[in-house]
């Protein structure tokens, strides 16, 4: 569900990635958790958590955001997350 979430405002709030996946050229496109991406960011310990996790990966189809997944204990389940929009306003 591509949205208003831009990359700059991702890295702004979460600093950069702890690892990134595939690049936004990268044609081949992937999917996990029911989502269709070419680039995944991962961030083990989230520098702010909105949603409480410890864990957060962010995936991308070029330049639209797609989807987020977090973990809210260290190996737990992926859980998708909808909060970070908000976290992202001004």
């Amino acid at each position: 569900m591509p949205g208003p979430i831009q990359r700059n405002l991702v890295v702004k709030f979460f600093g950069t990635p702890d690892a990134t996946e595939g690049s936004v050229n990268e044609p081949r496109e992937r999917e996990e958790h029911g989502r269709r991406f070419n680039e995944r960011w991962v961030y083990h310990h989230p520098r702010h958590a909105p949603a409480g996790a410890v864990e957060r990966t962010i995936y991308w189809r070029r330049y639209d955001y797609i989807g987020s997944m977090i973990r809210r204990q260290p190996g737990g389940e992926w859980e998708q997350d909808d909060t970070l929009l908000a976290a992202l306003e001004p």
